[in-house]
């Protein structure tokens, strides 16, 4: 496994984010990667989890907390 591919929990607490969070964050990031890149408006030099790892990584992705309507 690449050193890119790795999400440590030191990153995510760094971040103040819980593991489980960063993995759903990174996962989404990564579906929507491979989503544009299928359509064709992207060109991937890299596998798409292994972007949106270094994007967590790098503070690029962020959270958008809804709030609840009662």
């Amino acid at each position: 496994m690449s050193k890119n591919q790795h999400l440590s929990l030191e990153t995510c607490y760094s971040k103040d984010i819980s593991p489980f969070k960063s993995v759903i964050m990174s996962s989404q990031e990564a579906r929507f990667i491979n989503e544009q890149a299928n359509l064709g408006f992207i060109k991937l030099a890299e596998k798409p989890t292994t972007i949106a790892i270094q994007k967590f990584k790098d503070g690029k992705l962020e959270i958008i907390k809804e709030e609840a309507t009662s």
